[in-house]
C-alpha cells in the first residue's frame, strides 16, 4: 500500500520531539561530563603552619593553600577585632591558558604580623583566610575556602628579675644565674656574648623561679653581652642585664713532639674509622688534628644540646686517682723534626693510672654517649641534669649501654690508647651545655657549695 505524503509528513512530525529530547539529553550529559571536570566542586585546603595563636609585638607566620585540580586563584588573610579590619595578604595567581586547572596546585606566603602598628589592642581577634580556586563552578566563580581561627594578642613582654648571679668568674669557670619571670612559655636562659644558656624550673625556690647554668670558654677575653632573657607565648622577648666580674685565664703552653713511631701507631687506627684520609704520615695527623678534632667538638655539642632538667648529680665529683699528664686549657704546639705542624688548646685533665685501670663515674648521670669518637676514642658522654655534663675519653673498653642510668662511682670503662692518645690515662671534661669548663672546680666541695649547691 502506497503512503500518502501527507502521512509522511505526519509521522515525521511525530518523531521529532523525541528526536530534539535525545538530543537535549546528549547535550546535557555533554554539559555535565564539561561541568564535571572544569566545573568541580572541591574546595582548596588552607593550612596556617608554625605558632599563630598568640601573636605579640611582631609575629610570622606561614598561610598555606592547595587545590590539586584546579588551582588556585587568590588568597587574602585578614584581623579582625570588634569591627576593626585590616588585610594582612591580598594576592592573586596567574592562570595558565583559558581553561580551569592553570592556577598553582600549592601556595605558601610568610606575613608579619605587628598589631599595635596596625591600631589593635591586646585581647582576643579573628584572623580570617580567604581561598578561592579556578573552577568554573559557582557560575565562574570558583570554590571558596573561608577559614577563621580566634587568636590572642599581647604585646607585653614577660617581666624578668635577677634574683642571684655570680660575682667572679673566670675564662673556663663555671656558675648559676637564679631568676623570676613572670610568664614563660618561650626559650629563657642566659645570654653571654653569643652563647645562649637555656635554663629550667626550680619548683623548690617558688613558682616562676628558674635558674641557668653557665660555663665560659676558656679563652673568654671580655664580658661584651649579660642577659637573662625569656620569651612568652606570643614571642615577646624581655631582656634584663646582669653584672659579673671576669677574670681572664692565664695562657698555659706546651710541646708535644710528634714521632714516626707515633704516627705508625695511630694512623692505621683512624684510617679505619676515616678512610677519606689522604696525604703523607704528617699531613693525615693535621688532618685528625684539626678536621676530625672540629667534627667531634660539633657532635658534643648536639650531644649536649638537650640535658635532663632537674639535677641528677650530688655533691662533689670525684677524680681518678692518679698522676695528671696534662692540664684544661693548655695551649699545645706540635713539632715534628722539631718544626711546627699544628697547635690546639687541651679541654680537659689527662689522668694516669695503672694499665686498663677502672673509669668511674665522677657523679650521678644518664648515658648519653658511648662510642668511638675520632681523636678521643672510646668516650662515654653522663648528663648530669641541668646542662652539667661528664667526658670520659681514649677508653679501651666500654662498660655502659646508651641511656642507662649510672650512680657516681659505677664502672663506665677502663682506660686506654684509643683515639690520640700516645699511652693508657683517661682524657676527662667536664662540659656546662656543651662549652669545655675547668674540671678542677668541680673536684672542690667547697666551691661546689658556694657557687652551685647552696644556690640550686
Amino acid at each position: 500500500m502506497k503512503l500518502d505524503p501527507f502521512d509522511k509528513v505526519k509521522k515525521n512530525r511525530s518523531a521529532l520531539p523525541s528526536l530534539i529530547l535525545g538530543g537535549l539529553g546528549l547535550l546535557g550529559l555533554i554539559l555535565a561530563a564539561f561541568f564535571w571536570l572544569v566545573g568541580e566542586m572541591e574546595n582548596p585546603q588552607v593550612a596556617l603552619n608554625g605558632e599563630s595563636s598568640h601573636i605579640g609585638l611582631a609575629r610570622q607566620i606561614s598561610v598555606g593553600a592547595s587545590d590539586a585540580k584546579s588551582g588556585l586563584s587568590s588568597i587574602k588573610v585578614s584581623l579582625i577585632q570588634e569591627g576593626k579590619k585590616a588585610v594582612l595578604l591580598e594576592k592573586s595567581y596567574p592562570k595558565a591558558g583559558s581553561f580551569p586547572g592553570g592556577g598553582p596546585k600549592q601556595i605558601e606566603e610568610a606575613i608579619e604580623i605587628t598589631p599595635k602598628e596596625l591600631g589593635f589592642k591586646d585581647g582576643s581577634a579573628e584572623l580570617v583566610v580567604t581561598a578561592a580556586d579556578y573552577s568554573w563552578w559557582n557560575w565562574l566563580r570558583g570554590n571558596v575556602t573561608v577559614h577563621s581561627s580566634v587568636v590572642g594578642i599581647d604585646t607585653k613582654p614577660p617581666a624578668i628579675s635577677v634574683m642571684e648571679s655570680p660575682r667572679y668568674i673566670k675564662g673556663g669557670g663555671a656558675g648559676v644565674v637564679i631568676y623570676r619571670v613572670s610568664e614563660v612559655a618561650g626559650r629563657h636562659g642566659v645570654l653571654i656574648n653569643e652563647v645562649f644558656y637555656p635554663g629550667f624550673p626550680l619548683p623548690k625556690r617558688g613558682e616562676g623561679i628558674y635558674g641557668a647554668c653557665m660555663g665560659l670558654p676558656h679563652d673568654i677575653a671580655a664580658l661584651e653581652k649579660a642577659f637573662v632573657v625569656a620569651a612568652d607565648q606570643a614571642g615577646n622577648e624581655a631582656k634584663t642585664p646582669f653584672a659579673m666580674n671576669l677574670h681572664v685565664r692565664k695562657i698555659v703552653t706546651d710541646k708535644i713532639s710528634i714521632g714516626d713511631g707515633f704516627l705508625s701507631a695511630k694512623l692505621p687506627e683512624f684510617a679505619s674509622h676515616y678512610p677519606e684520609l689522604s696525604g703523607t704520615p704528617v699531613e693525615q695527623f693535621v688532618s685528625v688534628n684539626n678536621d676530625i678534632r672540629a667534627a667531634n667538638y660539633k657532635k658534643i655539642q648536639e650531644v649536649c644540646s638537650k640535658f635532663q632538667p632537674e639535677r641528677l648529680w650530688d655533691g662533689r665529683f670525684g677524680r681518678m686517682q692518679g698522676s695528671p699528664r696534662a692540664g684544661y686549657a693548655d695551649h699545645r704546639t706540635y713539632l715534628y723534626n722539631g718544626e711546627k705542624i699544628d697547635e690546639q688548646v687541651h679541654l680537659g685533665v689527662d689522668i694516669a693510672s695503672l694499665e686498663h685501670a677502672d673509669i668511674e663515674a665522677a657523679n650521678r648521670g644518664l648515658v648519653v654517649f658511648a662510642e668511638y669518637l675520632g681523636i678521643y676514642g672510646n668516650t662515654v658522654i653522663l648528663d648530669h641534669g641541668q646542662g652539667i655534663f661528664s667526658l670520659y675519653s681514649h677508653l679501651s673498653q666500654i662498660d655502659v649501654p646508651l641511656n642507662s642510668m649510672v650512680e657516681k662511682g659505677a664502672v663506665v670503662g677502663l682506660s686506654g690508647t684509643t683515639g690520640m692518645a700516645g699511652g693508657d690515662h683517661l682524657h676527662f671534661s667536664m662540659l656546662v651545655n656543651g662549652i669545655f669548663v675547668d674540671p678542677v672546680e668541680w673536684w672542690d666541695e667547697e666551691w661546689l657549695k658556694l657557687h652551685m649547691l647552696s644556690v640550686l
